[in-house]
């Protein structure tokens, strides 16, 4: 399954909001969309979380079902394509 990171401004929401925020996206899997990781600063407002999901078009649509919408240069997803884990450089999807 193809995965993707994207990066998100929080600076508007309460920590609580974005705790909730997370939350959801680990329970609401569906359409082929699977939560892997959420990384927050609620200092700085940002957000990063990593996704598996058929195609990018598809977690679009199901981030903006959660009311989740890209706005801006600050907010942005990629589709992984190689990563490096404990020294090792993998090709991914």
């Amino acid at each position: 399954m193809p995965r993707f990171i994207s990066a998100h401004i929080i600076a508007c929401m309460t920590r609580q909001q974005v705790e909730q925020l997370v939350k959801r996206f680990v329970e609401e899997s569906s359409d082929g969309v699977r939560n892997l990781r959420v990384q927050c600063d609620t200092v700085l407002g940002r957000m990063v979380c990593e996704w598996e999901a058929p195609d990018s078009d598809t977690l679009i649509d199901w981030l903006e079902a959660r009311n989740v919408r890209f706005r801006g240069s600050g907010e942005w997803m990629m589709r992984v394509q190689i990563e490096a884990v404990d020294g090792k450089v993998t090709t991914v999807g």
